[in-house]
Parts: C-alpha cells; structure tokens; sequence
C-alpha cells in the first residue's frame, strides 16, 4: 500500500477556486468547535449533525474539484508524483488497512487513484472520529501522520494534533490586534524577508498583514519571550494552511508544547542544548564528518541553528517542509534531530570534500536542490535513526553541568577581570605618584642647583660690596681730609681777601641761570618740532601740488573749464552790449538835451516877439535852463572781469541824473509856455488855433520821446538783471564744482585713513605674534637652562663617583703595593695597563 502525500490539488488551488471562503469557513467553524485542547473540554460526540454537514459540504467541494479538468490534471500529476516518492507501509503497521475501505477488482483507475481515494477516506473518518480514534489508537494516528498528511486535511489536522482550541484564544487575539507592540518596528522589518518568493507575502499582498498581526499577537501573549527571528518563518508556513485566528492558536501550541519557547528565549538555552546533543550524535554516528568539522573550524551552530529555529523551512522546499511539520507535531523536537541526521549522513561525501567556504554554500543550496524531487529518501532514512531518550538526558545533564561551569568560569573570569582592572589602575596611580615623585625630585634637585647658583652669586656680589664699602670708606676719609684742607684753605682766604662771597646768592644764582637754561632748551625743542612739522607740511603741500599739476585733469575738470570759459565770453557779451545800450541812451540823452534847448529858444523867441523884446540866445537859455553836461563814458572794463559794486552805484547814480534833467527841463518849458501866455495874451486870442496844434504835436512829441526813454532804462535795467543772474550762476557752478572736488578729497582722506588703520592694526597683530613667539623663545630657553643645569649637576654627580672610584682604586693600588713590598716581588708592572684602561673607560661613561 501506497500513502499518497501530494495526489490533491494544493492549498493554493482551493484559495483561488470560487469556493474557497466556504470551506475555509466551514473548516474554522469546524476546528474552533470541535479541536482537542489538552487544557478545555473535549469534543461532542461525533454523531453531531453540525459536523456530518461539514464534511459533506466538504465532500462535495472536492468531488466539483474532481470534476475540474484543470484540478483532475494537477490530481493526476501530483498523484503520480507522490507515487513514485512514496514509500510502502512497513508490514508491522498492517492494521491501519482496517481504516481503508475494502478494495474491489471490478474498479478501473490506477493505483495511485486508488490510494489517494483511500487516503482521502482514511483522513475523512479520522477527522469524523477524532477523539476515538486518538483515544484507541494514537499509535496508528501518529505512524499515519508520519507518511504524510493530505494538503487539504492540514487545516484540520495540524489544530487537533496540536490540540489548539481558536474558540479559547479568539477573544485574546482581536484583543491584542488593538494594542501596541515594542516589537512592531521589528516585525515590520523582518516581514519582507519572509517568503519573498511567494505572491502570498509580496509587498501589500494580504499575507505580510496577516503575518504582522499573528506576530505581533504573540509578542504580547508572551511578553518574556517577544520576538525572535525565525519565527516569523513558521507563522508565515502556518498562514498559507489556515486563517490568523486558527493560526495564532496552533503556533502558541508549538511553543508552549513543543519546546520552540525555549529555543527562541532570550538567553537561547534550550538552543545551546540542542547544539550539543546535535554534535554528540554527529560524533557518534559520523565521526570522520565530526573531525572534518572541527579541522575546519566548521562550528555545529554555523548550519543547525536556523533547522531548529525554523524547522528547516528556510534549508528545504516549502511542500518537503509541510511533510516535516506533519511529522514535528507527532514526534516533537526529535523529529529535527532525525531529518538532521539524515541529510548529514546521506551528504557526507560531499562534505568531507569541501572547506568551511564550500561547506556554508552547499547547505544554503545544495541540500534544497538535492531534496527537491527526492523527499520519500530523506524521510526512510530518518525514520531508521533511533534517538535514545536515556542518552538525551544525559548529554543534556552533561550540557547544563558544562554550562554550569563555563558560567562560574565566566563569572570567575569577569571577576580576575576586574580584579586585573583594578591592579592596573593601582599601578598606574603608583606610576603616576611614582612620576610625580620623580619630578619632584628632579624639580628638588633644580632649586638646589639654583640656590647654589644664587649662594654663588650672593657670595660674589657680597665680596663686590665689600670692595665697594672698603673703597667707599677710602673715598670717604680722603673727602674729610680734603674738607678739611679746603676749611683750612678757606679760613687762610678769609684771611687774606676783605670780601665774603655769598655762597648762598651764588648758589640761587647758578639755580636760576640753570633754570632759564632748561626753558631756553624746552624753547628750542618745541621751535624745532614746529619746524620739523610745518617742513612736513610744506612736503606734503608740495608733493600734493607736484600730484595735482602731473595728473591729467578729470573729464569733469575740463568740462567746468570749458564752461567757465563759455562763462566768461557770455559776461563779455553781455558786457559789451551793456556798454552799447548806455552810450546809445547817453547819445539819445544828449539829442533829447538839444532837441528841448531848440524848442525853448523858439518857444522864447516867439514870446519876446510877441512881447516885442529881443530874442535870447542859446546860451542864456541853457545858462537858465542850468543844462548840465552829458555823463562821462565809463571806463572799459576787462571782458574777463565782471562789473565791481562800485561800478554799479555810479550807473545808478547817472539814471538818477538823467531822470533828473528831464524833470528840470520839463518845469523850464513849463514856466515858459506860462509865461509867454501871461505876457501876450492878444496873440493868444489871435493865434489860438495854430498855437492849440502845435501844442498838441509837440506834447505827443514829448510824450513819445518819454517812453523811449523808459523802455531804453527798463532794456538797461533787464541787461542789469540778466548780468547779475549769470554771475550768480556762475559763482554757483563754481561753488557746487569745489564742494564736488573737497567732497571727493575727503572720500580719498577718509579712505587713505582706513587703509592706514587697517595697516596699523595688521602691524598691531604682528608685534603681538612676534611678542608671543618672544615670549614662548624665552620660555624655551628657560627650559634649556634648566636642562643644562641639569645636566651640569648630573655630571657633577659623576664626577664625584669618578673620583671616589679614582680614591677607591688608589688605595687598592696602595694596598697591592703594600702586599707587593712585603712579598718582595714587583708585579705591579702587571696591572698598570689594566688599571689605566678601567681609568679610561670610566672617564668616558659621563656625558657632559
């Protein structure tokens, strides 16, 4: 008989066919009441009709999948491939054959057809008496689970061999979906790597949220335990069998129950302990491929770790780890030392050809190629390995006692750790104290160096003062005795001459002379800085003046020159007009004079002939008429030089005269019409109508002539204007033309004053740095003195032990001379050489 392991269509065909929500759906109602837990209460009777109506709405869905072209070709491929991996029963099992329908030879399919049709039958009337059947025969239950467990029984079957219960922890999970993880930022992270092959766990398919849940979930159901990598592997092969809930359930079966809690605790303990049952075994069944290893340095964690972990979800193909997760959940954690076991043993040669390197690819590779196609291999020769409990416990107990004592040792070792801590900081606080000391005492030695220099040159400058005191009190005696010869020769002048000189007045005297030779002197150094300054001055003056005529003129200076020039020539036509307009208003003055004197004469002529009286003449009529001359021209002026105030009042003042005779001569023809009328009045009765039109022209004569003479003075007095304005505006030009240039001279000073700040203060910072380099040269020397000091009392050290060593030597060569003497023999010859060149080699030992 022929257990069939991959004869039905997959997980994954049933997910994507129309029915697949209402067999899982079915399934879950099925497994949350009515799943084995070991800690609830059991199953109803398997009479119930809730569960006959689940397996035959499953039973009809898998008969409409039968009936699928597309699900009978993957029925048929898959069942021929399971046949040829699969393996006959042993013929000690016979009585699961009680389990299968009989067999009838009138039937027509194959054998494989017929073997999945009894498995099919065997796994639907297990999953109906569960309870029963795992209460009479748990043996059969677990050899039927080994052969391998139908994809779509998983579901089912992984909850009741794990004895979860959903209904339990239903309640708990949507409770623990609400709260937050510390570990979230981890599992989300760690999501992508999961079964990043598979369409199920690409990026923002349903399967990596369904996986976050679930793990999360757990990280809070067991707070101790949290999160661990590799984890998220058995979840992720949990998920593709069955939904969160009933998932969340079976993984907290695996590891309260299966010693996978233990395996992914911090301390990671359990997982040291499997480790070394591991290499044990390898040591015992393998040995040449244990010494391999241990040659190669080729630790057992290096490739075992992620089976235990992971349940070699990560070494092998997803559907061979199905079949060894069928198998964990009969037999436990042994199941992985088995499958371990086997591929070790039937990789052997291989192995043993390959160094660490290769070794590591091939167990990354080369195991998932090799049992990709082979699986009914790998699990005959697993199924021969036979693991002894005694021998387990007792490498455990070998294992802990081992850990037991890496632990004291390791404990032993922090503390020599810390002890050796300890002892290196006391040594380095003695060498420390000790190099404090050592500087103190070379310090020591310096100030005793030093105050032996300073009791030298005290000593020294104590015998130079006393030379000074004994040549002191020499000079002093010598004073006393020439004060006393002058006293006497003082006396003997007094004496002889009849006059005292007044040292007292002499003394004020030389004073006062000395005093006004110091003012003389202060006098004569501050007229000498005045000079030195006001020939500065002039310098500048003149090298301002020397820059001033060698520098070209600027575009603006030449444009006010031509200016300027243009200035000018306009005053000098303004003023030659001006002088035009007044010699023509002087030439009019002078008609106007003699038309008026012509028109008195007539004017009096006809009065005295009417009056018959002799005419007058010209000249009495300008005696009356006190007629005064015409104005002097005015001076010519330069065209280059405008009119002075001066100038301007005598203008003035000659309009007012020429306003002034007009006004005179007007009363004069005046007086004389009135008098000429009063004296001959008969005339004027006769001639009245020539006299009224004579009259009338010669006042409209003179009424015309008046206003050329006011539009001549207001012509005079607008060209007055105009030549004032222009001055004005030129004087202006001028002025804003030196504001420009002392505004430009200025910016130049001003400018020429931050550079030389600036320079300053660049000068100012390199006197400083050149003060610290003296100061940090003086302290070097300092230092160098010091050094030599040192030096020069080591050597005087050495020498003194030189010359107790010379000391020691003559007296041994005095002693040996002695012995000589009283042996009477000469062998002192013999040692002079010797003694010389230990003199020698002695002397040259010291290093001044």
């Amino acid at each position: 008989m022929v257990i069939e392991l991959k004869g039905l269509p997959t997980i994954t065909t049933i997910k994507n066919s129309a029915t697949s929500n209402s067999l899982f759906s079915s399934e879950s109602q099925f497994s949350s009441d009515n799943v084995l837990d070991d800690e609830s209460t059991s199953l109803d009777t398997p009479d119930d009709p809730e569960i006959k109506s689940v397996l035959n709405k499953m039973e009809e869905l898998n008969r409409t999948n039968e009936a699928d072209i597309r699900s009978v070709t993957s029925k048929i491929s898959s069942s021929s491939q399971a046949g040829r991996s699969s393996s006959p029963l042993p013929n000690g099992n016979n009585r699961y054959e009680e389990l299968l329908p009989p067999r009838s030879n009138s039937l027509q399919p194959t054998v494989e057809d017929d073997e999945d049709f009894d498995l099919w039958t065997i796994w639907g009337n297990l999953v109906k008496s569960w309870e029963l059947e795992w209460k009479r025969r748990p043996s059969c239950v677990k050899e039927l689970a080994r052969r391998g467990i139908p994809q779509h029984f998983r579901t089912i079957a992984w909850q009741l061999l794990s004895g979860a219960n959903v209904k339990l922890l239903h309640e708990n999970y949507s409770e623990y979906l609400r709260l937050s993880s510390p570990y979230e930022k981890a599992i989300s992270r760690d999501i992508p790597r999961t079964f990043p092959k598979l369409d199920f766990f690409k990026d923002e398919g349903k399967g990596q949220q369904s996986l976050f849940n679930v793990m999360k979930a757990y990280s809070l159901h067991d707070r101790e335990v949290g999160y661990c990598q590799g984890s998220s592997f058995i979840v992720g092969q949990l998920l593709l069998q069955m939904p969160e809930e009933e998932a969340f359930a079976v993984f907290v079966r695996l590891m309260e129950n299966y010693r996978l809690r233990e395996l992914y605790k911090p301390t990671m303990t359990e997982l040291g302990l499997c480790m070394f049952q591991l290499e044990m075994m390898v040591q015992e069944q393998i040995p040449d491929l244990y010494m391999h290893f241990n040659n190669m340095g080729f630790d057992t964690s290096m490739y075992a770790s992620s089976w235990f972990l992971t349940v070699f979800i990560t070494t092998l193909p997803l559907d061979l780890a199905n079949r060894i997760m069928d198998w964990f959940l009969v037999d436990g954690i042994d199941t992985i030392f088995r499958i371990a076991l086997s591929i070790l043993q039937q990789s052997r040669i291989d192995l043993l050809q390959l160094d660490m390197e290769g070794m590591l690819k091939y167990f990354q590779r080369e195991v998932r190629s090799r049992y990709e196609n082979d699986h009914e291999l790998l699990f005959t020769i697993a199924s021969r390995i036979h693991l002894n409990a005694k021998k387990m416990k007792k490498l455990e107990k070998e294992y802990l006692s081992k850990r037991t004592k890496d632990q004291e040792e390791a404990i032993e070792l922090r503390r020599l750790r810390t002890e050796n801590r300890l002892l290196r900081q006391r040594i380095d606080y003695l060498e420390s104290e000790s190099s404090a000391l050592a500087d103190r005492l070379v310090r020591g030695q310096v100030d005793l160096a030093q105050q032996a220099d300073t009791c030298l040159n005290i000593s020294h400058e104590l015998n130079i003062l006393r030379d000074i005191n004994y040549d002191a009190h020499r000079r002093l005696e010598d004073a006393h005795q020439s004060i006393r010869e002058l006293h006497m020769q003082k006396r003997r002048n007094l004496r002889d001459q009849e006059v005292q000189v007044d040292d007292i007045s002499m003394i004020e005297h030389i004073h006062q002379l000395q005093q006004e030779l110091i003012e003389t002197h202060s006098k004569k150094a501050d007229l000498e800085s005045t000079v030195r300054e006001q020939k500065q001055r002039i310098n500048e003056l003149e090298s301002a003046n020397k820059r001033f005529k060698e520098c070209p003129p600027e575009g603006g200076v030449a444009a006010i020159q031509e200016e300027l020039i243009r200035v000018k020539m306009r005053e000098a036509e303004s003023s030659l007009s001006l002088k035009e307009m007044r010699q023509k208003l002087a030439e009019f003055e002078q008609q106007w004079q003699a038309y008026m004197n012509l028109r008195g004469i007539q004017h009096f002529n006809q009065t005295r002939e009417s009056a018959h009286s002799p005419p007058l003449s010209s000249h009495s009529v300008d005696e009356e008429l006190e007629v005064i001359p015409p104005p002097p021209q005015e001076p010519c002026h330069s065209t280059n030089t405008p009119p002075t105030d001066q100038q301007q009042q005598n203008n003035n003042q000659q309009r007012k005269n020429t306003k002034t005779r007009l006004a005179k001569i007007a009363t004069i023809i005046g007086a004389a019409v009135v008098g000429g009328g009063g004296g001959g009045n008969n005339l004027n009765e006769v001639n009245n109508g020539e006299t009224l039109e004579g009259w009338n022209q010669r006042e409209l004569e003179d009424n015309f002539i008046g206003l050329r003479i006011k539009e001549a003075d207001t012509l005079a007095e607008l060209k007055e204007m105009r030549q004032k304005l222009m001055e004005m505006e030129t004087q202006n030009h001028v002025c804003t033309n030196q504001l420009k240039r002392q505004d430009d001279e200025i910016r130049r000073l001003r400018e020429e004053k931050e550079n030389c700040v600036q320079t300053e203060a660049e000068l100012r910072q390199e006197l400083r740095d050149c003060e610290r380099k003296l100061l940090g040269l003086q302290s070097e020397l300092k230092e160098k003195n010091i050094m030599q000091r040192l030096k020069y009392t080591e050597a005087l050290q050495t020498v003194a032990e030189l010359r107790t060593q010379l000391a020691q030597i003559e007296s041994k060569k005095a002693e040996k001379e002695a012995r000589l003497q009283i042996r009477g023999s000469s062998v002192f010859d013999q040692d002079v050489d010797s003694v010389f060149s230990f003199l020698l080699f002695n002397s040259r030992e010291p290093r001044f």
